[in-house]
Parts: C-alpha cells; sequence; structure tokens
C-alpha cells in the first residue's frame, strides 16, 4: 500500500507535532496494544511466522511479555493456527488491506475475547489489539464462554470417566468383547479375549471373517439371535473346537459365556457384549460331580439389576443432551447478536444515505471523508464519475474516475450487482445487498479472489426528474463473513465432539455395567460406595450398599481383614492382589452365607495424582477351590501311581533304554538292560553309546541306531551277538531286541526306544538240539535227555516271551492313565498358577507340554507293539454296522471337525454280520482314522463304507478321495509294522498292521487299491 494512500497530517500541524515523537508518543500513550511484526519466509517466499520486533506498554500488559520478547510468534502462540487468527495477519500482510477481525481466545495461557485491527508498514505488519477484559461482557459474549467452560467440563468428566473404564476393562481377568452391527464388527477387544485366539487381528472384523473356525458350531446362531430379539443368551461349559494358536489345529475348550445385547440412547439393539471365561480345566476336574443350577439364577438377577442400571444410565445421557441443547443454544444467540450488528451497521449506513439526500450540499466535503466506500456511476453506460478513497481502496491499483464500469470493473459485467445496477436505473427503485459475494480480480496476477460486499444502490435524479446515473455505497465485509463461517465451523465441530464423547462413555458405561464380573469404587478414608456394578452387587444379594461406607454396609468385611487392606492400600497407593481368599456375608433376612472365596484386586483410585479412592475388581472363585483342592487328592493319587510305575519299570524281566539326539546319549536304563551290559546305572546314564560301552564299537549297533534316527523306520533282530564286559572280561551275548523311533509332537525324530531279551541260553539249548539230532541215531537215550533239557529250554523262552508281551500290555496300560492325568493336573496349574517371571513361563511351558507328549507318544508305540504280538481270540457275535460305524465315528468327532469330512455308509446288502466286535472295532477305527488323518486339504474329505457279498462272503468297503500314495511301488511293505506315507502328521505306522493281522487271523484278506491325489479303498473279505 502506497503511503499516499495515508491520510497526512495537516501542513499546519506538522511543526507542532514531528512525526516521529508523535509516532512513540502514540505507541506509549495508545489504550490499545500495538505489535510489530516482521514476517519470516520458507524457501518458496511463503510467510510462515513472524518475529515480535515490539510491543508497547498496553500489548505488554495484555499478552504478560516484555517489550521484545525471545522467539517467534508462533512459539509463544501455536494456537492462533487452528482459531485462524494467523491466517489473518498472513493476509493482512500480504495484501496490504487493513482488515479486522473478532475472536474468542482461550489458549497459550490467554482466555479473552480480543478485537483485532492489522495492517501492513513498509515491510512489517502493524497489528494494534485489545481485549474484553476490562469492560463488562456483553450477554451473547458471556453465554458463549459459559457454553465453552461447560463444554470443556463436561468432555474432561467424559475423558475421566472413560479412561477409569477403560483402566477396568483391559485389567478385566476374562475374555471381554463388545462388537456392532449385524455383521458382528469388533469394536473392542480386551487382552485376554485375543490371547483366546491367538492374538489375531479382530478390531474392525465381522465375527465371521475374524473367526472362520465357528460356521460348524452353533455360535453364530445364538450371537444372530440376541441381536435379532435383543434377549441374552447363556452358555455354561459349553464345548468350542477354537484355533487358539493360529497353527490350523482346532483344540477343544469349556467355556462359560454370555452374549448380551448392547442398546443405544433410543433403545434399539445397537451390538452385542461378549463375555467369556475357560472352564476347561475345572470341567475336566469335576466331570464325575454333579452340575451347579445356582448361576443360572444369579445370571437372571444380574441381567435384572443390569436392566435398571441401563435406565438410570439413559437418564444420565439425556441429561448430557440438555447440556448439549443449551451449548447449541447459546451458540445460535451468539449469530443472532452478530447479525443484529450487522443490521445495525446497514441502518446507520441507510440513515447516512438519507441524509446526504437532504444536505447534497454538504456532500462534496464529506464525500471524500466518508469511512465507507461511495462513488457515482454517471449515464446508462456507468462511468464513475467521482469515487472517494475508501471506495478506490476497496480497488487497489485500479483505475476508476472516468471509464465505464465494464471497462474499469470487467469482472462485474456478468455478476448480479451489475444486473440490480441497471435494474436501479431502468426503475428508480434503491436496491440492497447484505454479504453478498463479488469475485474481483487481484491487481498482480487478475486471479479472482472472493470477497463479501454490503452495498446500495441508489438512482441519481438530474434537473428534469429524470434518473442520469446512480450512486453507491459499498462496504467490504468479508472478514466478518469468514468469522461467523469460522465460528460456524467451530460450533459444529465443538457438537460432534461432545456428542461423540458422550457416545463413548455410554459405550464404556454399558460394557461395565453388563458385565457379570464384579467391579465397584469406594471414595475416601471411609471407602464408601461410589459405583458398583451389578455383578458385585449380585455378591451380597439384598444389602444396600451404594453411598454406604464399607465398614457400614458390609460389617463381616471387617471381621475378615479387608478393610484393613482397603487402609493400607489407600494410605500407601500400593496395589493388593487377593487369590482365593475366604469370605463369609449375611443375606437381606440376616442368616449367614455358606463361605466362599475370592479373587480380587484393590487398586489405589487417583485424580489429578492424589489417591481419592480404591477401585475394585472381583471373581467369586469358589468352584474352582473346590475344584483344586478335588484336583490335589487326583495328584496324591497319580503320585501313588507314578511309585508303582517307578517299581513296575524297574522289575521289569526285558531290558529296556533309550537313546536321545545323534550323539545317542542314554536318557534311560533299566536294570535288566545294566546287567546285559554289565555296568551299573550310573556309569552309563547321560553318556553317549560308544562312551558309556566302549567295547560295541564296529559291531554295528551305533550304525543301526543311526538308521533308526535317520529313516524313522523300526529295526527289529534276532539273536545278534554282542561282545560285551562282563566283570571286567569280554563276553559274547545273544540277544533279541527291537529298535523303535521316538517323535516329538512335530514328528521329529528325537530319539531310539530300545527293548531287548538275553536268548543266549536259548541259542545254546537250540544248538544242543541240533548236535543231539545229529547223535540221535547213536544214542536215543541221550537224545531224550537232550529233549528234555530243551523242552526246559524252550518253556523258558516262551515265559521269557509271554513276560515281554505282558510287560509292553501293563506298560501301555498303566503307564497311560498317570500320564493322562499327569497332563490334566498340568493343564489346571497352567490355569490357576501364575508365575512370577514371565520368560520362566514361556521356557518350562512347553518344556513340560512336550515332556508330557513324548512320554505318551512312547507309550502308544509300545502298545502297538504289544498289540500287534498278542491278539486274543474273541467269539463272533451279531455285530450292525451302522451302529458300530456311528459309535466309531462319535470317538472321531474332533478329526471330523478338522477335516469338514462327510461320511456316508450303505449296508443295506447286509446291515448286520457275524464277526467279534472289538476286532471290527478296531479295523474300522484305523481305516477311518486313516481317511480324516490323511485328507487332501484341498479339497472336502468324503469317505464312504460300503458291503457286498461275494459267494456268500461279505466284502466290507472303505473308500475316501485323501492324498492317496503308490500301491504298485509300497504293495509288500504295505503292512509292516511302524510303515507310513505321509510324515506331516503324527502316526505310529501301526494302525495297517493291526487291520491286517486281524483279518488275516479270522481267515480273510485285504486288498488296496490307491492313487496319489485321487485316493484310496481298502477291500476286507471278511
Amino acid at each position: 500500500m502506497p503511503d499516499s494512500a495515508l491520510p497526512a497530517l495537516p501542513t499546519d500541524l506538522q511543526p507542532l507535532f514531528p512525526v516521529a515523537d508523535l509516532a512513540h508518543a502514540l505507541l506509549d500513550a495508545s489504550l490499545t496494544g500495538v505489535a510489530l511484526y516482521k514476517p519470516i519466509r520458507d524457501e518458496g517466499g511463503q510467510v510462515v511466522d513472524f518475529t515480535i520486533e515490539l510491543l508497547n506498554p498496553a500489548a505488554q500488559r495484555i499478552l504478560g511479555q516484555p517489550a521484545r520478547p525471545e522467539g517467534t510468534y508462533l512459539q509463544h502462540y501455536p494456537h492462533t493456527l487452528e482459531t485462524g487468527v494467523f491466517d489473518f495477519h498472513r493476509e493482512a500482510f500480504e495484501t496490504g488491506r487493513a482488515m479486522r477481525m473478532d475472536v474468542n481466545y482461550q489458549g497459550d495461557g490467554l482466555d479473552n475475547y480480543f478485537l483485532l485491527s492489522a495492517r501492513r508498514v513498509g515491510e512489517g505488519l502493524l497489528v494494534s489489539f485489545d481485549d474484553t477484559g476490562q469492560h463488562s461482557r456483553t450477554a451473547v459474549e458471556q453465554a458463549l464462554r459459559e457454553s465453552q467452560a461447560r463444554e470443556q467440563a463436561l468432555r474432561a468428566e467424559a475423558e475421566q470417566q472413560r479412561q477409569q473404564l477403560q483402566r477396568l476393562f483391559t485389567q478385566a481377568p476374562a475374555c471381554l468383547a463388545s462388537t456392532t452391527g449385524p455383521g458382528h464388527v469388533f469394536t473392542m477387544t480386551n487382552p485376554l479375549f485375543e490371547q483366546l485366539f491367538g492374538h489375531r487381528p479382530l478390531l474392525g472384523r465381522p465375527l465371521r471373517q475374524a473367526l472362520p473356525e465357528l460356521p460348524d458350531q452353533p455360535f453364530y446362531g445364538w450371537l444372530d439371535q440376541v441381536y435379532r430379539t435383543g434377549e441374552t443368551h447363556y452358555g455354561t461349559e459349553e464345548l468350542v473346537y477354537l484355533d487358539s494358536t493360529n497353527s490350523g489345529q482346532l483344540d477343544a475348550i469349556y467355556f462359560n459365556y454370555i452374549f448380551q445385547a448392547t442398546r443405544d440412547a433410543a433403545g434399539a439393539v445397537a451390538g452385542l457384549l461378549l463375555f467369556a471365561y475357560d472352564v476347561t480345566a475345572h470341567v475336566r476336574a469335576r466331570q464325575q460331580s454333579a452340575q451347579n443350577a445356582l448361576r443360572a439364577n444369579v445370571a437372571n438377577e444380574e441381567l435384572a439389576a443390569a436392566n435398571e442400571e441401563l435406565q438410570a444410565a439413559n437418564e444420565e445421557i439425556r441429561a448430557s443432551n440438555d447440556t448439549l441443547y443449551s451449548t447449541q443454544l447459546s451458540l445460535h444467540e451468539l449469530n443472532l447478536e452478530l447479525e443484529a450488528r450487522v443490521v445495525e451497521r446497514t441502518t446507520r449506513l441507510q440513515e447516512a444515505q438519507a441524509e446526504a439526500e437532504r444536505q447534497r450540499a454538504r456532500l462534496e466535503r464529506l464525500f471524500m471523508q466518508a469511512p465507507a466506500g461511495i462513488c457515482i456511476l454517471d449515464g446508462p453506460a456507468f462511468v464513475f464519475e467521482l469515487v472517494n478513497p475508501s471506495y478506490q481502496a476497496l480497488f487497489p491499483g485500479r483505475a476508476l474516475r472516468g471509464r465505464p464500469i465494464s471497462e474499469a470493473l470487467p469482472e462485474l459485467a456478468a455478476h448480479e450487482a451489475y444486473r440490480t445496477a441497471r435494474q436501479v436505473y431502468e426503475t428508480g427503485l434503491t436496491h440492497e445487498e447484505h454479504a453478498i459475494l463479488i469475485p474481483i480480480a487481484r491487481p498482480d496476477d487478475g486471479a479472482l479472489e472472493e470477497r463479501y460486499f454490503n452495498y446500495i444502490q441508489q438512482a441519481r435524479f438530474g434537473d428534469n426528474g429524470q434518473i442520469d446515473g446512480l450512486l453507491v455505497f459499498a462496504f467490504e465485509v468479508t472478514e466478518q463473513v469468514l468469522a461467523r463461517r469460522r465460528t460456524e465451523a467451530l460450533q459444529a465441530e465443538a457438537l460432534r465432539n461432545a456428542e461423540a464423547l458422550v457416545r463413548q462413555r455410554e459405550t464404556m458405561y454399558q460394557v461395565f455395567e453388563q458385565t457379570p464380573a464384579s467391579v465397584a469404587i469406594l471414595r475416601g478414608p471411609e471407602h464408601r460406595f461410589e459405583y458398583l456394578n451389578p455383578g458385585y452387587q449380585a455378591l451380597f444379594p439384598g444389602r444396600a450398599l451404594l453411598g454406604r461406607p464399607l465398614a457400614e454396609a458390609l460389617p463381616e468385611t471387617v471381621t475378615f481383614g479387608f478393610v484393613a487392606l482397603l487402609d493400607k492400600v489407600y494410605a500407601t497407593g500400593e496395589p493388593f492382589f487377593g487369590v482365593e481368599l475366604p469370605l463369609q456375608v449375611y443375606d437381606a433376612a440376616g442368616q449367614l452365607l455358606p463361605e466362599a472365596y475370592y479373587t480380587f484386586t484393590y487398586q489405589a483410585y487417583r485424580e489429578g495424582g492424589a489417591t481419592v479412592g480404591v477401585s475394585i475388581f472381583a471373581f467369586n472363585v469358589t468352584e474352582q477351590v473346590r475344584a483344586r483342592r478335588h484336583t490335589e487328592a487326583l495328584q496324591e493319587e497319580v503320585l501313588r501311581r507314578e511309585s508303582q510305575l517307578q517299581e513296575l519299570f524297574e522289575q521289569s524281566p526285558v531290558a529296556i533304554a533309550v537313546f536321545r539326539g545323534p550323539e545317542l546319549i542314554i536318557e534311560l536304563a533299566n536294570p535288566g538292560v545294566c546287567e546285559i551290559w554289565g555296568r551299573a546305572r550310573q556309569e552309563v546314564v547321560g553318556k553317549p553309546l560308544l562312551e558309556a560301552l566302549p567295547e560295541v564299537e564296529g559291531q554295528g549297533f551305533q550304525q543301526v541306531l543311526e538308521g533308526v534316527l535317520r529313516t524313522g523306520l523300526s529295526y527289529v533282530a534276532q539273536e545278534q551277538p554282542a561282545q560285551l564286559l562282563r566283570q571286567g572280561q569280554p563276553a559274547t551275548v545273544l540277544l533279541n531286541y527291537v529298535y523303535q523311533p521316538l517323535r516329538d509332537a512335530q514328528g521329529r525324530i528325537t530319539g531310539v526306544a530300545a527293548v531287548a531279551t538275553d536268548v543266549s541260553e536259548q541259542v545254546a539249548a537250540r544248538q544242543l538240539l541240533a548236535r543231539v539230532n545229529a547223535e540221535l541215531t547213536a544214542a536215543n537215550e541221550a537224545v531224550r535227555a537232550r529233549n528234555a533239557e530243551l523242552a526246559a529250554a524252550n518253556q523258558q523262552l516262551t515265559r521269557t516271551n509271554q513276560d515281554l508281551d505282558n510287560f509292553v500290555y501293563a506298560a501301555s496300560h498303566d503307564l497311560k492313565q498317570p500320564v493322562n492325568n499327569l497332563a490334566g493336573l498340568f493343564t489346571e496349574l497352567r490355569h490357576t498358577t501364575t508365575f512370577r517371571d514371565a520368560d520362566e513361563e514361556d521356557l518350562l511351558v512347553p518344556m513340560v507340554d512336550e515332556a508330557l507328549h513324548q512320554l505318551a507318544t512312547t507309550i502308544d508305540d509300545l502298545a502297538a507293539v504289544g498289540q500287534a504280538q498278542r491278539l486274543p481270540e474273541l467269539p463272533a457275535e451279531t455285530v450292525d454296522l451302522e451302529e458300530l460305524t456311528q459309535e466309531v465315528l462319535q470317538t472321531l468327532q474332533p478329526q471330523v471337525l478338522a477335516a469338514r469330512a462327510r461320511v456316508t455308509t450303505d449296508f443295506a446288502a447286509r446291515p448286520t454280520i457275524s464277526y467279534a466286535r472289538a476286532n471290527l472295532r478296531t479295523i474300522l477305527a484305523n481305516l477311518l482314522s486313516n481317511a480324516l488323518k490323511y485328507h487332501d486339504p484341498a479339497r472336502p474329505c468324503r469317505v464312504h463304507l460300503s458291503l457286498w457279498l461275494e459267494a456268500g462272503r461279505p466284502v466290507l468297503l472303505v473308500e475316501d478321495n485323501g492324498l492317496g500314495f503308490d500301491a504298485q511301488r509300497h504293495r509288500d511293505e504295505l503292512f509292516h509294522l511302524f510303515r507310513r506315507f505321509h510324515d506331516h502328521t503324527e502316526g505310529t505306522g501301526v494302525g495297517l498292521y493291526l487291520v491286517h493281522r486281524i483279518v488275516h487271523s479270522n481267515g480273510g484278506r485285504v486288498e488296496v487299491e490307491s492313487e496319489v491325489g485321487v485316493g484310496t479303498t481298502f477291500r476286507l473279505y471278511l
């Protein structure tokens, strides 16, 4: 803006008031704040900040700053970016126009209503401002500030409650989640819920997409029903198959759960609240005990209480809505005030116009000094006849006087303002506009700039009474319009934020009101109940708690020491974790209820960093305590059985050893094998084979063991000679032994189990028999003596083999149940025991799991070997094939679900057959288990069982569409013991051996057809 555009000091006053002295005096004496800013530009020349060059005394008082503060403008006042104040300063500097702005500024240590005026001076920016701190506030401003204060208080309260509920939600020792919409999209999950599903991504995903393993289970239907009807669904000890480790394997887990609808402010179902608690260990521990029916009644009482609390929550939400409405009404009153100001200014402009008409003689003198833009347009071409400085300032750098409006301001030719001017010229009727948008070309680049004006177009009449031109009064209101729009935007944003906080608060409130966990907040040193959810009230039925001190409401808690614990938490701020502490309470009638046990947390509740109360999160664990006591009794029984098992192992008549790893470390050696080796147990256990028995090097034992480790194929030897040390002297021993591979949970071979018998005496007896037969013709008496000796030796061999069979049978049956009990006990301990060191838990739990699994696999392998050697002759009986098939499928139900299999049957040719039922069940169990185990994951598993008659003889067919194998290549080894064709799943290779052995021992045969990628068909000629 050139200096010539500024009003100059009259010549006669310049000697009295030197310009330099006058500027300093105005800055010091001004009652309004004056600031001088210098722009800071980026590399592209854009103004990005200002330095504060000088503040006059009034500005220093208002802002609380020195005359020349350190730091930039935005470093002191970053809040000006979001309120538009910084943009106001930058625009005033860049355009060179004098600009005004009114703003209610709350931030950066300031809280007042400011009036701003800015104008560029040379290469700097001069800003004059004042606040209303020294003036009485208008009703509109006061209402706005009170509304904002209420809004901030509401936000703070909502945020405090949200954080409180969020902490309780996250720390809840149960699985909690909430969903929204009919698709059940997860909106919140706590850590235990995420851990239950292997920490897979859940938030924002529909339940059917996030948990694909559930479609064949009834939970989707129940969830849809609860969302549709709003009726709560309860599940007690329900069996669920879940992929809790993201490994693709389904685990059987028992749950107590509640599916409950959550509602919006209108009462419509908006989503679901899911609460679940893993009770697998408890169900297994008390499978033979009676079910407790009290839980359903308690759940109904909790639901009724939750509904009452929900109604109270709705009342609170309606009160919040009334507060928001009051805020909106105050903002509306502010808008009315702003509009009234515009009307008032317009009215003053009209009065000035009337006064101008009445005093045309004074117009020429006042025209040039008028604060509004005034121009006179002459003739129908609207030639600028007169233009006052204020009007010229609206169009800086544009030559107006003496030029038609279409030439001086071509952008107005197609605008409404030109059309109304033409209308006024033709009709003589005055036209007035308020805040009309007129795009004006910028003088520097010609780009159109949106600007808003109030103007009046009035006809000018000549001496003959005819219209000969127009008189235009214009006033630019761009800043007021933009300020009003910014205010409206801020109002809308404030309303949206407040509504969001209310919705969030409602969601969190409903989560804790509807959860069956017990939650309460005690305030003050007297521990007065400030909040308790229905779950907590259910612990003390019929007792009035809310608003009362704990010692008064529940005096029995003093006796049990709970009040003393609360006092300590309140005084120290340190949390207390109570595990299975006993408590006896009275009911509403004063009757003492049975003793119950609770696991709970006392947490200091803080406001502003100071402890003001204690929060409680509790669970009734009476059933868990009773179950654990039952488990402890079972544990004593397990220890007793383990002692028996150890005695059985030590006294076994056969030699047993276990070698681990590629170094063949001797992990286990019983007295029998130590006797064969001629070593004490402490001399061999924990050492590699060749270190413990150096004399066996070169005899081939190490190579055979390494071959079993490498190939996974069992090795059986008969009468194998071995050179061993006996009492320090070499001796030859003949052995019958079996080397069996041992596998871990992933199917990897980790060791070899060896079962052996010393048959040196039997071999010697057989050799003796051969010599006796050679000399039979010469010495019959000697032969008879030798035959007697041989019979004795054979009898000893028979007894030894029977002892071996009996040991394998006893080991497989007597070991299995203790191992299962150990696994169940370990599962219970995992759910009821908390490790102090998480790293210790991560290390020990997988090690114990793997050890138990390896022991169970070893026992199963021994059982399979023993079963193959002793097939009892069972009597035939009439067997219903369909009934037996369904019985077998029931035991294989987890595998059927995991393979998503469909099994069909066709026994129309003969529904029943005569066969040993136990043997036929073993045949069906092994063939169906293989069909499910080796199904093709690329397609649904299909298995078909049928029976036809061939020459009156039943033929049983089992057909599947699984992975298949090369039947021609493996035909000779198909039914060998421990032979497998697929290693991606667990197995021992005993199943087909048993099927073949049973069918052949009953005079039948087995035929197999198989093709890789197509499937397998077994034909059993029974």
